[in-house]
């Protein structure tokens, strides 16, 4: 009786070949994925950082933050970088080079997150929301503006506009003033919009309006008769605040969409 040999199968040698070949290929692509998404979250980290020290907005007269942006880049950044790291040395070690339907949506839940603040971010300002909003709040803060209390939140807010600009008052130096009383004493330094009294006043201005700020620098005792350009910041907050927080705003949306 004749003994029936059992051929090798090379179809199967080559599809086995074949399937080997698509996951090196899957795996090269994930992994080629997860270097390209810890790059992108390591540049929102280092943005977000950024502008959360040296380029911070300390108080802002809007209701959109850049403080809140930075914040959120700094965050999604970490968690980009955290989600790379496990695709790169978890995932694929444990036998699984496609991404989980958990990781795809953590990721595609960030994305959509800082994609819809920067939309937000440039309607507004294409929208002059923006100068709207500061001109009414920094008029606002500044009518409330106490020397007598530094400590107190809108006098720290003008100083550190005052301070951070390089400027003095909304629209110039002008726009402070001391009335004075009738015993002939100076009152505090306040703001004027408009100046609509009948009283005498001096051109006192707070003192972080000055170039080299310090005690009383910005009364008129000690300026009467000099350049004031050459003691005090003469250009007003508005237009430089502005343009700044626009231009930061832009750059930052730009780069979320």
């Amino acid at each position: 009786m004749r003994k029936l040999s059992r051929q090798p199968d090379h179809k199967y040698d080559i599809d086995e070949t074949q399937i080997n070949k698509s996951i090196k290929i899957t795996s090269y692509l994930i992994t080629v994925n997860n270097v390209l998404l810890f790059g992108l979250g390591l540049i929102l980290f280092i943005l977000g950082i950024l502008y959360l020290t040296i380029y911070r907005y300390s108080y802002s007269f809007t209701i959109y933050s850049i403080d809140l942006l930075a914040g959120v880049f700094l965050s999604s950044g970490f968690i980009l970088c955290a989600l790379a790291i496990s695709g790169i040395f978890f995932l694929k070690p444990l036998g699984r080079p496609v991404y989980s339907l958990l990781f795809a949506m953590l990721v595609f839940i960030i994305f959509l997150l800082i994609f819809i603040l920067g939309v937000i971010g440039l309607s507004m300002n294409n929208n002059d929301e923006f100068m709207s909003q500061t001109r009414q709040n920094m008029m606002k803060t500044a009518k409330k503006f106490d020397e007598s209390n530094p400590r107190g939140h809108d006098t720290r807010k003008i100083n550190w506009l005052h301070r951070k600009f390089s400027c003095c008052g909304l629209n110039s130096y002008n726009d402070w003033k001391s009335l004075i009383a009738f015993q002939g004493i100076n009152g505090p330094v306040k703001y004027f919009d408009k100046y609509d009294n009948k009283y005498p006043y001096i051109d006192d201005v707070p003192d972080s309006c000055c170039i080299n700020p310090r005690t009383n620098c910005g009364k008129n005792i000690n300026v009467f008769g000099r350049d004031r350009s050459l003691i005090l910041n003469t250009k007003g907050c508005l237009i430089l605040y502005y343009n700044s927080f626009s231009r930061d705003v832009t750059f930052l949306c730009a780069l979320a969409i």
